[in-house]
């Protein structure tokens, strides 16, 4: 339900020739959304990004690694990575994920949710999108997701690192359970603190018709509402993050131990 909170627009145009928006806030949103449309409404254009989920954790781990080791030199031995070589690998990973996987399956989700009865289905938004924008529609907001995935990504390996360092006992090389929920969960919730004015941007920008511009998109928050309006939701987001980030840790260290590593 993330970006209804922020792109679903009533059916009429104001006076000034912007979008209102029909929802007071989080709460309102769901039960009218729920009320009009049915529970699984809430979870319409997901099922794209669930069937990626795995690989794109898995390739995003993968390439964070990669990036870090990068810099890391044969002097350095066994000590723990540097805020340097953690930032890189958080850039390196987005890099190759954001623009490849989740910028795609984001247009498509943005589009279903904000302009559910345009399209039955994902498919059908995919061939629309194709058919009327060619592959470089699949693509807009490539950069964006780029402004919103680095910076959120840097924060959130940084801050799990550096709490994991501080939580780790001496003599000690893992953390418990809870451990290692309530940092993922602390780490989450910073991440998406960052990433919550791109996003709403990102959102925006996906979901206009035409050959939208982000200059355009800015003037008229700013001209209607303020910039402010960037953090609409925000709310429901941070909240989602702790818990969602807190499981997301949780199965990752879990998996790393259960094949042998520490």
């Amino acid at each position: 339900m993330q970006d209804y909170r922020y792109t679903r627009p009533d059916d009429k145009d104001t006076p000034h020739g912007t979008r209102s928006y029909p929802y007071s806030g989080g709460v309102d949103c769901l039960v009218k959304t729920v009320k009009s449309e049915g529970v699984l409404s809430l979870f319409r254009g997901m099922s794209g990004l669930a069937l990626f989920a795995l690989p794109r954790s898995a390739l995003m781990f993968y390439a964070n690694s990669v990036g870090r080791n990068m810099l890391h030199k044969p002097c350095d031995g066994q000590r723990k990575h540097t805020v340097t070589q953690i930032l890189f690998g958080g850039v390196f990973s987005q890099l190759l994920i954001a623009p490849t996987l989740v910028s795609p399956m984001e247009r498509i989700k943005v589009l279903l949710q904000t302009d559910p009865h345009s399209h039955p289905g994902q498919m059908a938004c995919l061939k629309h999108i194709i058919r009327t924008e060619g592959l470089v529609g699949l693509s807009k907001g490539s950069f964006l997701t780029l402004c919103r995935d680095v910076p959120g990504f840097c924060t959130f390996f940084l801050t799990y690192e550096k709490l994991r360092t501080l939580l780790m006992k001496e003599g000690s090389q893992q953390l418990n359970l809870f451990q290692t929920a309530i940092i993922g969960g602390i780490a989450g919730i910073l991440a998406w603190s960052v990433s919550i004015p791109a996003d709403g941007l990102k959102s925006r920008y996906q979901a206009a018709p035409g050959q939208s511009s982000v200059l355009n998109i800015l003037r008229t928050l700013r001209a209607h509402g303020g910039l402010f309006q960037l953090y609409r939701g925000a709310g429901v987001v941070l909240i989602r993050a702790g818990p969602t980030n807190a499981a997301f840790f949780v199965g990752y260290e879990w998996t790393i131990r259960c094949l042998g590593g520490s």
